[in-house]
């Protein structure tokens, strides 16, 4: 049951627009890094569970990634679950505790895929539209900071001019806190939505407007504890 119940883990990290009050601000999430054997039998596993009377009453967006670089983690790929408000999470995850249906996607997850790690956090803010094509088409390339924040109002402040201050058309970026992740021991996450890996390769943040003046404001206060790419391959709306 552990080993499943850590399936919703990575999914972290999304934001918007300069603190400006969005639909995805505030949001609770779960994430989950796989060790897939069978990448079509999860996918089952989650078609299965979202189309069976306990996933339908679901209220959670689940998201399916597949790693691109993931340094010396075995992790292939990541499920993050995000819920539209902590009270949701807390009812999704009781409804789930005593039903036949999550039991049985468990057991078929165990089939082919094991968990190595998890983690529970919450989306702080966001800069760009979440709704822009680039932010929600299947394919998107996702590229995570891990961090260890020590003054965190100081280092959203800094992130957030800085995110300002390089929108454009399709740029998405979110900050995210990090209430528990195992070993790991960040604290934020910063996620960036690129179209594909190239254009990320291609729009790295020390070649944006003001990057140096950014890495002064958080010099002594964040630590880069980990970096990884991911690319979405699935995902399950309620």
């Amino acid at each position: 049951m552990h080993k499943i119940s850590a399936l919703i883990k990575y999914f972290l990290v999304t934001l918007g627009l300069v603190f400006t009050p969005l639909i995805y601000a505030q949001q609770p999430f779960q994430t989950f890094d796989m060790i897939v054997s069978d990448p079509a039998g999860v996918v089952a596993a989650l078609n299965k569970y979202q189309e069976s009377p306990t996933g339908q009453q679901s209220t959670s967006t689940v998201i399916l990634s597949q790693y691109v670089a993931n340094g010396e983690s075995l992790a292939t790929h990541q499920i993050l679950v995000v819920y539209p408000s902590n009270q949701e999470m807390d009812l999704n995850l009781m409804r789930n505790a005593t039903s036949a249906d999550w039991a049985e996607f468990l057991n078929d997850m165990q089939d082919s895929a094991s968990v190595e790690a998890e983690g529970i956090g919450q989306i702080l803010a966001m800069a760009g539209n979440p709704n822009d094509p680039v932010a929600t088409a299947m394919g998107r390339t996702n590229v995570i900071y891990q961090l260890s924040v020590d003054d965190p109002a100081t280092y959203a402040a800094a992130w957030s001019d800085f995110s300002g201050a390089n929108l454009q058309e399709g740029t998405v970026s979110y900050l995210s806190s990090v209430l528990a992740y195992g070993a790991n021991p960040a604290t934020h996450v910063v996620n960036n939505v690129y179209q594909s890996p190239g254009e990320a390769l291609s729009n790295q943040p020390q070649l944006m407007e003001g990057f140096d003046v950014f890495l002064q404001r958080v010099s002594g206060i964040r630590t880069v504890e980990g970096r990884m790419i991911t690319t979405v391959i699935a995902e399950w709306r309620p």
